[in-house]
């Protein structure tokens, strides 16, 4: 995930040229799992329980647009979820605005071709 992300000093994060490359391609992100604030989305971030929202610091996130977590998977520790990478300003079904997705995001576990 972090090849996704240009840190620029402690107070800055851009996407990488690689967002726009693999945009409308299939891929595979380790990282780990929150809830948005209103607790009705999912997100994928860098760090355990970090917060786009409220971080101190810009936090390395992207949305999960129709994600939802089986019961019974833990948050605590990172996971491999599969997806389209979809890059570029787009405001979802859901309302809310986005420049970096993965769509159509399910667990994975290595068994898919």
């Amino acid at each position: 995930m972090s090849d996704l992300f240009d840190r620029q000093g402690t107070d800055a994060l851009g996407y990488a040229a690689l967002c726009s490359t693999l945009s409308g391609r299939w891929v595979q992100l380790p990282a780990f799992i929150v809830r948005t604030h209103d607790d009705t989305r999912w997100m994928l971030v860098d760090q355990a329980g970090a917060c786009p929202d409220c971080s101190p610091v810009p936090v390395a996130a992207l949305q999960l647009p129709g994600f939802d977590l089986p019961p019974g998977i833990s948050t605590d520790a990172p996971l491999m979820l599969r997806g389209r990478l979809s890059h570029g300003f787009m405001i979802g079904e859901d309302g809310y605005a986005s420049f970096l997705r993965l769509e159509q995001a399910h667990l994975f576990e290595g068994t898919e071709s």
